[in-house]
C-alpha cells in the first residue's frame, strides 16, 4: 500500500517515476537512467570487485529492472530495491565468470587430453595398417586380391561372387576363412 506522503524528484511524484518506469515509458527510462545509471555503477564495480564487468553487471541489472519495477513512493526504499538488484546481479556474474572459467579449465584439460589421444590413435593405426600390409602380403594374390576388393574397394559379396563365378554364400566363407589366417598372420607379427 502506497504512503499518502510520496517524495516529488523533478516535480512529479516518486511514485508517478517509477510506475511509469514499471509501464516502460522512455522518458522515465531517460529520467532514471541519468539519475542513477552511475551510483549503480560504482556500487556493481565495488560489489563484484571488477570495475571492468561494472557495465555488464548493470545492464543485467537493468533488465531485471524492466522485468520487475514497481511503484515505490520513497526513494529509499526505491533506492534499497535498486541495490538489491545490482547486488544480486553482481553474484550472478561472479558465479557465472567462476563457472565459465572452470568450463574453461576442463575443456583445455580435454583438448589436451584428446590431442594426445588423436596422436596415439593415429600411430596405432599406422601401425596396424603396416601389419596388415605385412600380413596380406604373406597370403596368396588371389586371396589378397579378394580381401583387398571387399575390405578397401568396398565391393559386394554379390559382385565378387559374379565375377569369379560363384555364389555370394561362397564368397562369405572364403572371406571368413581368409579372415581368420590373416588375424593368426598379423597375431604372430606382433
Amino acid at each position: 500500500m502506497e504512503s499518502a506522503t510520496t517524495e516529488q524528484i523533478d516535480g512529479r511524484p516518486l511514485a508517478d517515476w517509477t510506475r511509469l518506469l514499471a509501464d516502460g515509458d522512455d522518458e522515465a527510462w531517460r529520467w532514471f537512467h541519468s539519475g542513477y545509471y552511475v551510483t549503480l555503477l560504482r556500487y556493481a564495480a565495488q560489489r563484484s570487485g571488477d570495475a571492468s564487468a561494472a557495465s555488464e553487471i548493470v545492464q543485467q541489472a537493468y533488465l531485471r529492472i524492466a522485468r520487475h519495477a514497481k511503484p515505490f513512493s520513497m526513494e529509499k526504499d526505491f533506492s534499497n530495491w535498486l541495490f538489491c538488484v545490482v547486488r544480486c546481479a553482481a553474484l550472478d556474474h561472479t558465479r557465472h565468470r567462476s563457472r565459465r572459467s572452470l568450463l574453461s579449465e576442463k575443456y583445455e584439460h580435454w583438448r589436451t587430453s584428446q590431442a594426445d589421444s588423436d596422436q596415439d590413435w593415429y600411430s596405432s593405426t599406422l601401425q596396424r595398417a603396416d601389419l596388415t600390409r605385412e600380413a596380406l602380403a604373406k597370403l596368396p594374390a588371389d586371396d589378397s586380391e579378394l580381401l583387398r576388393r571387399k575390405y578397401y574397394e568396398g565391393s559386394t559379396t554379390d559382385e565378387l561372387a559374379q565375377e569369379l563365378g560363384t555364389t555370394p554364400k561362397t564368397i562369405e566363407h572364403r572371406l571368413a576363412r581368409l579372415r581368420g589366417i590373416l588375424k593368426d598372420i598379423i597375431m604372430r607379427l606382433q
